[in-house]
């Protein structure tokens, strides 16, 4: 039963599967409705750890690679000229990076989305804010996708009767 729960935790936690993977493996996983719900938290407990985790350490990146010399003037520069280049997402700001996390699409979620904020130099508060709202709101939009997914198909095929 517990490594269930860990393989949830990690999808959760995975960047390519985060909570757009955990919820639909944990309805997989557990049949019975409560233990669906606490797999799902589990989930998301993991997706939610990501952005500070992650922001520290590309912090303390940054600090090691700027002392390595070219390599890290190289790195600096890469970094400034990506961040002069987003003026087009910076302008949306937290309410950006919030939708842009929110939308269970591929390339979107916490990873990406705490690169993004790293990339912008938004404030680390902000940004685990915005992010952890959007994790928030996409588990909401799969949790009820999956949920009501399921209820559909069982309607239509006439399942469980």
């Amino acid at each position: 039963m517990w490594l269930a729960y860990l393989t949830v935790l990690l999808l959760g936690l995975a960047p390519v599967s985060e909570i757009r993977g955990a919820i639909p493996a944990a309805r997989a996983l557990f049949s019975d409705d409560c233990e669906f719900l606490l797999a799902s938290t589990v989930g998301l407990l993991g997706n939610l750890a990501i952005a500070p985790v992650v922001l520290y350490l590309l912090n303390r990146l940054e600090r090691f690679v700027v002392k390595l010399g070219y390599l890290g003037r190289l790195y600096y520069r890469a970094l400034e000229l990506a961040r002069k280049r987003s003026d087009k997402v910076s302008k949306y700001g937290v309410p950006g990076l919030i939708a842009f996390v929110a939308i269970p699409l591929p390339a979107t979620g916490a990873w990406t989305g705490t690169l993004v904020a790293y990339i912008l130099g938004l404030p680390r508060g902000r940004a685990i804010l915005a992010i952890e709202l959007g994790v928030l709101i996409a588990f909401a939009i799969v949790f009820g996708a999956t949920v009501l997914g399921l209820e559909v198909l069982k309607a239509i095929f006439m399942l469980g009767s």
